[in-house]
């Protein structure tokens, strides 16, 4: 149970790394500038936040976080191979139990129907 949570854990990490990278990508690109000169006055400057900035993450941060990401990533690979070949394995377990029980109810039907051989004709007696 414990290394479910865990292996939840880390895939909502790892999507909610890859949201605020998208997020960030768009963040970053700016409008294109019209060729046409503007006959509006410009845009006021907008008003200071009161919030301070946040500083940037360090860049030892976002190495062990992508270290970290990358890990996560192995180690969910390597147990969906291990499912993978789990399940190969059941599903062979499995024929092999259908093989057997197909056998084991031929050979039941056989049994009954005396294997197709006609009986030995009765003698008469006198």
């Amino acid at each position: 149970m414990q290394k479910t949570r865990t292996h939840l854990a880390i895939i909502a990490m790892v999507a909610s790394m890859g949201l605020l990278a998208a997020c960030s990508k768009g963040e970053d690109t700016k409008p294109a500038a019209s060729s046409a000169p503007s006959s509006e006055a410009p845009a006021p400057s907008p008003t200071p936040s009161t919030t301070p900035p946040t500083p940037a993450p360090s860049s030892g941060s976002i190495d062990k976080a992508k270290e970290s990401v990358k890990d996560a990533a192995s180690s969910v690979a390597d147990k969906a191979g291990q499912l993978k070949d789990s399940a190969a394995e059941k599903a062979g377990q499995m024929g092999d139990a259908i093989k057997k029980g197909a056998a084991d109810a031929n050979q039941a039907i056989q049994d009954k129907v005396g294997n197709g051989a006609t009986p030995p004709a009765p003698t008469p007696s006198k």
